[in-house]
């Protein structure tokens, strides 16, 4: 047992530092448009699905 390695890094510890916040506005804006595209995928989807059983 006297020759175990010790697998702690020996580094200095940093200070934690308190992040800077994103804005607020990019996150709403982002998921706004996230939203949007999702809903245009959902409905081209449907639209796809309407288009194929009417031709059958």
């Amino acid at each position: 047992m006297n020759n175990m390695i010790d697998l702690v890094p020996y580094l200095p510890r940093e200070a934690v530092m308190p992040k800077k916040r994103r804005r607020r506005r990019f996150s709403s804006i982002a998921a706004f448009i996230e939203s949007v595209v999702t809903l245009c995928i959902g409905i081209g989807f449907f639209l796809f699905l309407a288009a194929f059983f009417s031709a059958i």
